[in-house]
Protein backbone atom coordinates (compact mmCIF):
# COMPACT_ATOMS: atom_id res chain seq x y z
CA UNK A 1 0.00 0.00 0.00
CA UNK A 2 1.17 3.42 -0.76
CA UNK A 3 1.17 6.04 1.58
CA UNK A 4 0.51 9.17 -0.79
CA UNK A 5 -1.49 9.88 -4.19
CA UNK A 6 1.66 11.20 -5.76
CA UNK A 7 3.61 7.67 -5.28
CA UNK A 8 0.12 5.55 -6.14
CA UNK A 9 -0.26 8.06 -9.17
CA UNK A 10 3.77 7.33 -10.37
CA UNK A 11 3.13 3.93 -9.59
CA UNK A 12 -0.07 3.67 -12.12
CA UNK A 13 0.92 5.77 -14.69
CA UNK A 14 3.50 2.73 -15.80
CA UNK A 15 1.00 1.10 -16.73
CA UNK A 16 0.38 3.18 -19.57
CA UNK A 17 -3.62 3.44 -18.94
CA UNK A 18 -5.62 6.43 -18.91
CA UNK A 19 -9.08 7.79 -18.29
CA UNK A 20 -11.43 7.88 -21.07
CA UNK A 21 -12.14 11.20 -22.22
CA UNK A 22 -15.48 12.22 -23.65
CA UNK A 23 -14.53 15.60 -25.51
CA UNK A 24 -12.15 14.36 -27.49
CA UNK A 25 -13.48 10.52 -28.56
CA UNK A 26 -16.79 9.69 -29.30
CA UNK A 27 -18.86 8.79 -26.07
CA UNK A 28 -18.75 4.74 -26.47
CA UNK A 29 -15.13 4.61 -26.84
CA UNK A 30 -14.47 6.85 -23.81
CA UNK A 31 -16.52 4.45 -21.89
CA UNK A 32 -14.25 1.79 -23.06
CA UNK A 33 -11.21 3.51 -21.95
CA UNK A 34 -12.92 4.92 -18.42
CA UNK A 35 -13.45 0.96 -18.08
CA UNK A 36 -10.16 -0.04 -18.64
CA UNK A 37 -8.87 2.64 -16.60
CA UNK A 38 -11.31 1.52 -13.46
CA UNK A 39 -10.54 -2.00 -13.95
CA UNK A 40 -6.60 -1.25 -13.73
CA UNK A 41 -6.89 0.40 -10.45
CA UNK A 42 -9.15 -2.64 -8.64
CA UNK A 43 -6.63 -4.81 -6.33
CA UNK A 44 -7.68 -8.65 -5.33
CA UNK A 45 -11.06 -8.67 -5.21
CA UNK A 46 -12.00 -9.13 -1.25
CA UNK A 47 -14.44 -12.69 -0.83
CA UNK A 48 -18.26 -11.46 0.06
CA UNK A 49 -20.69 -13.93 1.72
CA UNK A 50 -23.08 -13.70 -1.76
CA UNK A 51 -23.56 -11.39 -4.59
CA UNK A 52 -27.19 -10.90 -6.44
CA UNK A 53 -27.62 -9.07 -9.87
CA UNK A 54 -30.97 -8.05 -10.29
CA UNK A 55 -33.12 -6.39 -12.67
CA UNK A 56 -35.68 -3.88 -11.56
CA UNK A 57 -38.36 -2.21 -13.90
CA UNK A 58 -37.98 1.03 -13.25
CA UNK A 59 -40.08 4.00 -15.24
CA UNK A 60 -37.47 4.10 -17.98
CA UNK A 61 -37.24 0.58 -18.54
CA UNK A 62 -35.20 -2.67 -16.85
CA UNK A 63 -32.30 -1.03 -14.70
CA UNK A 64 -29.48 -3.93 -13.07
CA UNK A 65 -29.10 -3.74 -9.48
CA UNK A 66 -26.18 -5.78 -7.09
CA UNK A 67 -26.76 -6.63 -4.31
CA UNK A 68 -23.48 -7.85 -2.30
CA UNK A 69 -23.95 -9.68 1.11
CA UNK A 70 -21.08 -9.82 3.88
CA UNK A 71 -20.82 -13.16 5.70
CA UNK A 72 -22.74 -14.07 8.37
CA UNK A 73 -26.73 -14.31 9.21
CA UNK A 74 -28.92 -11.46 8.56
CA UNK A 75 -31.07 -9.77 8.37
CA UNK A 76 -28.75 -7.11 7.30
CA UNK A 77 -28.32 -3.15 7.20
CA UNK A 78 -28.25 -1.77 3.26
CA UNK A 79 -26.33 0.61 1.90
CA UNK A 80 -27.17 1.98 -1.44
CA UNK A 81 -24.30 2.87 -3.20
CA UNK A 82 -24.28 6.11 -5.84
CA UNK A 83 -21.27 5.67 -8.65
CA UNK A 84 -19.57 8.38 -9.92
CA UNK A 85 -17.72 9.06 -12.85
CA UNK A 86 -19.17 11.95 -14.47
CA UNK A 87 -22.90 10.33 -14.70
CA UNK A 88 -21.64 9.52 -18.58
CA UNK A 89 -19.26 6.30 -17.51
CA UNK A 90 -19.24 3.58 -14.79
CA UNK A 91 -21.17 0.17 -14.46
CA UNK A 92 -21.86 -2.35 -11.66
CA UNK A 93 -18.44 -3.86 -12.27
CA UNK A 94 -16.17 -0.45 -12.36
CA UNK A 95 -16.84 0.13 -8.51
CA UNK A 96 -16.86 -3.37 -7.31
CA UNK A 97 -13.71 -2.85 -4.94
CA UNK A 98 -15.48 0.11 -3.53
CA UNK A 99 -18.76 -1.66 -2.75
CA UNK A 100 -17.39 -5.39 -2.02
CA UNK A 101 -14.46 -3.27 0.84
CA UNK A 102 -17.83 -1.08 2.25
CA UNK A 103 -19.81 -4.29 2.52
CA UNK A 104 -17.12 -6.43 4.45
CA UNK A 105 -16.09 -3.46 7.15
CA UNK A 106 -19.69 -2.51 7.88
CA UNK A 107 -21.33 -5.81 7.85
CA UNK A 108 -24.19 -4.07 6.05
CA UNK A 109 -25.61 -5.29 2.39
CA UNK A 110 -24.21 -2.96 -0.47
CA UNK A 111 -26.52 -2.66 -3.28
CA UNK A 112 -24.85 -1.51 -6.60
CA UNK A 113 -27.25 0.96 -8.97
CA UNK A 114 -26.64 0.55 -12.73
CA UNK A 115 -28.61 3.81 -12.95
CA UNK A 116 -29.10 5.10 -16.93
CA UNK A 117 -25.88 7.23 -18.14
CA UNK A 118 -25.58 10.82 -19.66
CA UNK A 119 -25.93 12.26 -22.41
CA UNK A 120 -28.42 9.68 -24.02
CA UNK A 121 -30.48 10.15 -20.30
CA UNK A 122 -30.93 13.31 -18.67
CA UNK A 123 -32.06 14.43 -15.10
CA UNK A 124 -34.19 13.38 -13.15
CA UNK A 125 -33.68 9.89 -14.98
CA UNK A 126 -30.96 8.97 -12.18
CA UNK A 127 -32.11 10.65 -9.45
CA UNK A 128 -35.54 9.24 -10.01
CA UNK A 129 -33.93 5.62 -10.28
CA UNK A 130 -32.12 5.35 -7.80
CA UNK A 131 -35.26 6.18 -5.52
CA UNK A 132 -37.06 3.45 -7.54
CA UNK A 133 -34.57 1.00 -6.21
CA UNK A 134 -34.48 2.72 -2.35
CA UNK A 135 -37.58 2.00 -2.04
CA UNK A 136 -37.39 -1.40 -4.01
CA UNK A 137 -35.32 -2.28 -1.12
CA UNK A 138 -37.52 -0.88 1.59
CA UNK A 139 -40.69 -2.57 0.17
CA UNK A 140 -38.63 -5.94 -0.55
CA UNK A 141 -37.01 -6.09 2.71
CA UNK A 142 -38.11 -9.77 4.53
CA UNK A 143 -37.32 -11.15 1.11
CA UNK A 144 -34.02 -9.78 0.46
CA UNK A 145 -32.71 -10.60 4.18
CA UNK A 146 -32.72 -6.73 4.67
CA UNK A 147 -33.80 -4.56 8.29
CA UNK A 148 -34.32 -1.34 8.88
CA UNK A 149 -33.91 2.03 6.45
CA UNK A 150 -31.87 2.03 3.95
CA UNK A 151 -28.59 4.12 3.75
CA UNK A 152 -27.17 6.36 0.49
CA UNK A 153 -23.69 5.97 0.07
CA UNK A 154 -22.40 8.57 -3.23
CA UNK A 155 -19.39 9.87 -4.41
CA UNK A 156 -19.18 12.95 -7.17
CA UNK A 157 -21.51 13.39 -9.29
CA UNK A 158 -23.18 10.06 -7.38
CA UNK A 159 -23.08 12.09 -4.71
CA UNK A 160 -24.66 14.87 -5.90
CA UNK A 161 -27.82 12.08 -7.13
CA UNK A 162 -27.76 10.68 -3.35
CA UNK A 163 -28.42 14.40 -1.86
CA UNK A 164 -31.26 15.13 -4.94
CA UNK A 165 -32.69 11.84 -4.14
CA UNK A 166 -32.98 12.81 -0.27
CA UNK A 167 -34.64 16.07 -0.70
CA UNK A 168 -36.85 13.84 -3.23
CA UNK A 169 -37.99 11.77 -0.49
CA UNK A 170 -37.98 14.72 1.89
CA UNK A 171 -40.45 16.27 -0.07
CA UNK A 172 -42.74 13.63 -0.59
CA UNK A 173 -42.72 12.57 3.21
CA UNK A 174 -41.43 9.25 2.22
CA UNK A 175 -39.43 8.03 4.90
CA UNK A 176 -37.17 5.17 4.56
CA UNK A 177 -33.88 7.04 4.43
CA UNK A 178 -31.78 6.89 7.47
CA UNK A 179 -28.34 8.56 6.64
CA UNK A 180 -26.24 9.62 3.91
CA UNK A 181 -22.67 9.36 3.30
CA UNK A 182 -20.65 11.96 0.57
CA UNK A 183 -17.59 11.74 -0.75
CA UNK A 184 -16.49 14.50 -2.96
CA UNK A 185 -19.95 15.62 -4.28
CA UNK A 186 -20.28 17.68 -7.11
CA UNK A 187 -23.45 19.47 -6.25
CA UNK A 188 -22.93 23.38 -7.06
CA UNK A 189 -24.14 23.05 -10.42
CA UNK A 190 -22.61 24.91 -14.08
CA UNK A 191 -19.67 27.22 -13.34
CA UNK A 192 -18.77 29.42 -16.38
CA UNK A 193 -15.09 29.55 -15.14
CA UNK A 194 -14.50 25.61 -15.11
CA UNK A 195 -12.46 23.59 -16.89
CA UNK A 196 -13.88 22.46 -20.02
CA UNK A 197 -14.86 18.65 -19.16
CA UNK A 198 -16.22 20.39 -15.77
CA UNK A 199 -18.88 21.95 -17.70
CA UNK A 200 -19.69 19.45 -20.60
CA UNK A 201 -20.60 16.68 -17.59
CA UNK A 202 -23.39 19.41 -15.96
CA UNK A 203 -24.50 19.96 -19.50
CA UNK A 204 -24.90 16.16 -20.78
CA UNK A 205 -26.96 15.53 -17.32
CA UNK A 206 -28.75 18.60 -17.26
CA UNK A 207 -30.21 18.15 -21.29
CA UNK A 208 -29.36 21.12 -22.17
CA UNK A 209 -27.42 22.85 -24.85
CA UNK A 210 -26.67 26.18 -23.51
CA UNK A 211 -25.45 26.82 -19.86
CA UNK A 212 -27.49 26.89 -17.22
CA UNK A 213 -27.09 28.44 -13.83
CA UNK A 214 -30.29 27.92 -12.30
CA UNK A 215 -31.57 23.92 -12.61
CA UNK A 216 -33.65 21.91 -10.49
CA UNK A 217 -30.93 19.35 -11.02
CA UNK A 218 -28.75 20.80 -8.98
CA UNK A 219 -28.67 20.29 -4.96
CA UNK A 220 -27.58 23.54 -3.35
CA UNK A 221 -29.66 25.43 -5.46
CA UNK A 222 -32.92 23.52 -3.37
CA UNK A 223 -33.37 23.66 0.49
CA UNK A 224 -31.12 20.94 2.00
CA UNK A 225 -33.08 21.63 5.66
CA UNK A 226 -34.76 18.81 6.60
CA UNK A 227 -32.63 15.96 5.62
CA UNK A 228 -31.50 13.07 7.21
CA UNK A 229 -27.68 13.01 8.88
CA UNK A 230 -25.00 13.40 6.52
CA UNK A 231 -21.20 12.35 6.26
CA UNK A 232 -19.59 14.48 3.77
CA UNK A 233 -15.54 13.63 3.04
CA UNK A 234 -13.37 15.62 0.46
CA UNK A 235 -9.71 15.61 -0.40
CA UNK A 236 -8.02 18.89 0.34
CA UNK A 237 -6.38 18.56 -3.44
CA UNK A 238 -9.74 18.22 -4.63
CA UNK A 239 -10.44 21.20 -7.33
CA UNK A 240 -14.56 20.31 -6.29
CA UNK A 241 -13.47 20.83 -2.40
CA UNK A 242 -15.82 24.16 -2.50
CA UNK A 243 -18.98 22.33 -2.93
CA UNK A 244 -18.59 19.64 -0.40
CA UNK A 245 -17.22 22.78 2.22
CA UNK A 246 -20.66 25.02 0.45
CA UNK A 247 -23.24 22.07 1.35
CA UNK A 248 -21.43 21.59 4.89
CA UNK A 249 -22.28 25.90 5.13
CA UNK A 250 -25.74 25.19 4.46
CA UNK A 251 -26.50 22.29 6.32
CA UNK A 252 -25.51 24.66 9.27
CA UNK A 253 -27.32 27.22 8.29
CA UNK A 254 -30.35 25.02 8.46
CA UNK A 255 -29.63 23.63 12.08
CA UNK A 256 -28.04 20.40 11.23
CA UNK A 257 -24.67 18.98 12.18
CA UNK A 258 -23.35 17.38 9.58
CA UNK A 259 -19.70 15.47 10.25
CA UNK A 260 -17.52 17.33 7.41
CA UNK A 261 -13.92 15.94 6.90
CA UNK A 262 -11.45 17.06 4.47
CA UNK A 263 -8.63 14.36 3.72
CA UNK A 264 -4.88 15.90 3.10
CA UNK A 265 -2.82 14.80 -0.06
CA UNK A 266 -6.06 13.18 -1.64
CA UNK A 267 -7.72 14.31 -5.39
CA UNK A 268 -10.92 14.00 -6.39
CA UNK A 269 -12.17 10.77 -7.07
CA UNK A 270 -9.57 8.84 -4.78
CA UNK A 271 -12.06 5.80 -3.24
CA UNK A 272 -11.46 4.23 -6.73
CA UNK A 273 -7.53 3.86 -5.20
CA UNK A 274 -8.02 2.11 -2.11
CA UNK A 275 -6.76 -1.18 -3.26
CA UNK A 276 -3.17 0.52 -3.25
CA UNK A 277 -3.19 3.65 -1.96
CA UNK A 278 -3.57 3.65 2.56
CA UNK A 279 -5.01 7.42 2.99
CA UNK A 280 -7.78 6.04 0.54
CA UNK A 281 -8.48 3.27 2.39
CA UNK A 282 -8.24 4.77 5.37
CA UNK A 283 -11.13 7.37 4.68
CA UNK A 284 -13.11 4.52 3.54
CA UNK A 285 -12.59 3.19 6.86
CA UNK A 286 -13.69 6.41 8.58
CA UNK A 287 -16.77 6.76 6.83
CA UNK A 288 -18.11 2.85 7.49
CA UNK A 289 -17.57 3.21 11.05
CA UNK A 290 -19.85 6.56 11.38
CA UNK A 291 -22.39 3.99 8.91
CA UNK A 292 -22.18 1.17 11.72
CA UNK A 293 -22.65 3.92 14.16
CA UNK A 294 -25.91 5.43 12.30
CA UNK A 295 -27.06 1.48 12.25
CA UNK A 296 -26.80 0.28 15.60
CA UNK A 297 -28.30 3.25 16.72
CA UNK A 298 -31.36 2.95 15.14
CA UNK A 299 -31.70 -1.17 14.66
Amino acid sequence: MFKSFKDAQAHHKTLGISPGDPLSTPILEARRHQDQYFESLKGQMPEVGQVLNQSLDTSYGAMNIRLIYPKGNGPFGYIVFVRGAGWWAGNLDSHMQTMTTLANVTSMVVCGIDYYKAPEYHYPTQVNQVSEALDHLHRNRSDLDLKGKGFLFGESAGATIAISVAQSLRDQDKQILAGLILFYCNADGFKPKAREYSQWVWLQYMGVSQPVIEHEGVPLQRPVDGLEPIWIGVGEDDALIGDSLKLKNQLTECGASPIYRVFPGLPHGFLMWTATLEPALDALGEACDVLKGWRDSIC
